[in-house]
């Protein structure tokens, strides 16, 4: 019995024992939960806080927040959070490195605004005081300097652009106005938009180079968009549009016309022909009935003369008989002499139509020729000479169809030229335009002949590159990126180097060309906010 209520005693101990051990455990899973919960609670709000700034930390972040809904162990999302580390530290660096370059902008903005003369006085207080005000420190306070330093050179160029508009309305001569007028609407003195102008004169020009027409109308085409690299006047423009406008209806009645002229002249030597050819037929069925009744008549006239030797006795009737049927035969044969005139005289005819059909047929094959140039000038980008949308959304077709069937690889490129828009604004647009050709032109050089280039927009291209290695399809990239910073550009003895940064990847199983373009796209961008002049394969 003692050893009994010793057992039950040690029974009743480890019970407590383990009764205080479960309610310890229970606060540390209860304390983990809680942690586990702010920690979540802390990466959903820093993936809101940095939404917006980088495409591949977002697409982090969101892979992340997948995992996180699966409620995995925090040790399976070291990977993730480490590679979402890496890249915030790269973020940062490059918001330092903008914020660097964005001060300096703005000192060298500020500097330039106080040489310019005419603002009005509040508005040169306004200038003082910014000019006056501290560096800023964090990004919103480096935009808000900027908008406003653009606000100042917004009304600069509007007194050297606009100077018959006054940048402030008067305001008594404001309030006379109202008073003068009660039932109408007081006008609002509307801001010139300086930024939208020169997005709709950039815009112009750059349809202008779709365009391909020939003579005067090209000419006159290409002297509007010469204007409007220079610069022109924006009251001016929209009477430009218009002119644009009108010189491509002009250049289209002139293409339909000279199509309609041409259909015309074949219509009638077709309906020529075909009349020449019916009486001809006719000729040729007439003549062969002819010469059928000669044969027929000739044989009956053989025949009858044997007849005759056969019945008369005497010679003088033979003689007189063979005379009668000698007369006949000279007579058939006349008609048969007849008969091979018109014959020669058909063989003519059939000869002069041969000669036109041969004639037509050169007409319309030089036609079909113009029409087939024309056809390659629509899927040509006359400004760079390389292929244009159009013609890469019809080849894309063609090869994703032909990866669809065979399955050979097949890479998209999509190339775009570093600091573009710096040769337009240092060296002018025909700087520009000149970049644009030489790059596309070393590219299309350096790329093969089953290889497909075209200029996708402003300074981008896409290469399509099939039958390619897929486990070296980076090299023929890199060589292309070399070509081109290799290039001695050089533009008003000015050197000017030219770099490209380049987002490739290929055709993979379920794909679409859009899937394929998005992913060739964030590849760029990579290369383009991780230093340029390189290549990302995605």
């Amino acid at each position: 019995m003692n050893d009994i209520a010793a057992v039950a005693g040690q029974l009743a101990r480890l019970r407590e024992s383990l009764q205080q051990k479960q309610l310890e455990l229970d606060g540390v899973l209860s304390f983990s939960d809680a942690e586990r919960a702010r920690g979540i609670q802390f990466i959903n709000k820093l993936m809101l806080s940095c939404r917006g700034f980088d495409r591949e930390l977002d697409n982090r972040f969101a892979k992340l927040k997948q995992k996180l809904d699966n409620n995995p162990a925090f040790t399976a999302l070291d990977a993730d959070l480490l590679a979402i580390e890496k890249l915030l530290q790269q973020h940062s660096n490059a918001i330092e490195e903008s914020m660097t370059l964005t001060q300096a902008a703005i000192d060298l903005g500020s500097r330039q605004l106080k040489t310019i003369k005419g603002f009005p006085e509040e508005t040169r207080k306004s200038l003082k005081e910014f000019l006056a005000s501290p560096a800023g420190y964090g990004i919103a306070d480096h935009q808000k300097k900027v908008i406003r330093l653009l606000e100042f050179y917004q009304q600069a160029i509007k007194i050297q652009l606009l100077p018959s508009q006054p940048l402030q309305v008067n305001q008594e001569q404001s309030t006379a106005e109202s008073e003068s007028n009660p039932g109408e609407p007081q006008a609002e003195n509307d801001a010139f938009d300086l930024k939208e102008h020169v997005r709709l004169a950039d815009e112009l020009q750059r349809l202008i180079t779709e365009l391909d027409f020939a003579g005067s109308i090209g000419e006159s085409l290409s002297d509007i968009r010469r204007q409007l690299l220079i610069g022109i006047n924006p009251a001016l423009l929209a009477e430009t549009s218009l002119q644009v406008i009108e010189l491509i209806i002009e250049g289209t009645r002139e293409e339909r016309k000279a199509s309609r002229a041409f259909l015309s002249t074949l219509n009638e030597s077709l309906s020529a022909v075909h009349v020449g050819f019916t009486e001809s037929l006719d000729e040729g069925r007439a003549l062969h009935n002819e010469t059928k009744e000669t044969r027929e008549a000739l044989v009956n006239e053989l025949q009858a003369i044997d007849q005759t030797l056969a019945s008369h006795n005497t010679l003088d009737a033979l003689k007189e008989a063979i005379s009668g049927h000698m007369g006949a035969i000279n007579q058939l044969l006349q008609e048969r002499e007849n008969t091979a005139a018109r014959e020669r005289h058909l063989l003519t005819r059939l000869s002069t139509m041969e000669s036109k059909l041969r004639l037509m047929k050169e007409e319309t094959a030089e036609y079909k020729k113009r029409l087939t140039i024309q056809k390659h000038k629509l899927f040509l980008d006359s400004l760079t000479q390389v292929h244009n949308r159009a013609a890469l959304d019809e080849r894309l077709e063609q090869e994703y169809k032909r990866w669809l069937r065979y399955r050979t690889p097949l890479c998209m490129a999509i190339i775009d030229i570093d600091h573009f828009k710096n040769i337009n604004d240092n060296y002018g647009h025909m700087a520009g335009d000149k970049a644009l050709k030489v790059v596309a032109k070393a590219l299309q050089s350096a790329l093969r002949d089953t290889d497909f280039i075209a200029r996708f927009g402003g300074e981008e291209f896409v290469v399509l590159l099939p039958n390619i290695n897929p486990d070296k399809f980076q090299k023929p990239l890199e060589t292309l990126r070399q070509t081109i910073k290799s290039i001695p550009f050089r533009f008003r003895d000015a050197k000017v180097e030219i770099t490209i940064s380049i987002g490739a990847t290929l055709f993979k199983e379920g794909d679409n060309p859009s899937d394929v373009f998005e992913r060739a796209d964030k590849a760029l961008y990579h290369s383009k906010h991780t230093g340029r002049d390189q290549v990302t394969l995605a």
